[in-house]
């Protein structure tokens, strides 16, 4: 998928590497950590596995709250994908909120996730809606003593959220271009 990912990557790294607590966090609150704004053209050359290079211009905002035990991030990225002249528009804005929890059933370390919002919208250049993953997305994921992921379990989905667990955001992308999708 395209580089939109950057911001929540950064979300990713922060739980992977905070240390380690026992105590369930409050909320995030107070002046934030850090706002970034990144505006990037490149090309994806194997865009969703298949091998196609796709010309992404991508817009990116993020305001985050970091503490020891907690992540929240409030985000908002739109991109541009070009192939053989069909563009498609990538939309992603919400929320989401990252807190280390007791750990669950053996786990060394769990972290709480909710994501809210449009969490991946795929549209023509003309507005028409191909694909939409949006609503209330709350769940847990488990980390052994070394640090190796061991699962996730949902909690809570509410909305719909065809992307969560495959791959239809690029079946749908690659539909729209004309390329074969692997699998």
């Amino acid at each position: 998928m395209r580089t939109k990912t950057l911001i929540t990557a950064l979300a990713g790294l922060t739980i992977a590497f905070a240390p380690a607590t026992t105590a369930a966090a409050g909320p995030v609150t107070g002046p934030p950590t850090f706002h970034e704004r990144v505006v990037e053209d490149f090309v994806d050359e194997n865009f969703c596995g298949t091998g196609a290079d796709v010309a992404v211009h991508a817009e990116d905002r993020a305001t985050g709250w970091e503490r020891e035990d907690a992540f929240r991030i409030v985000f908002n990225s739109k991109a541009s994908l070009t192939y053989n002249g069909v563009t498609l528009v990538d939309q992603y804005a919400g929320r989401t909120l990252e807190v280390e929890v007791a750990p669950q059933g053996g786990a060394a370390r769990t972290v709480e996730v909710i994501e809210t919002g449009l969490r991946a919208k795929l549209k023509l250049a003309d507005g028409g809606v191909i694909t939409s993953d949006h609503g209330l997305l709350h769940y847990l994921i488990s980390f052994d003593a070394a640090g190796q992921f061991l699962g996730v379990e949902v909690v809570r989905d509410r909305g719909g959220h065809p992307a969560y667990q495959s791959d239809v955001w690029c079946e749908a992308a690659t539909t729209a271009f004309g390329i074969p999708f692997p699998g």
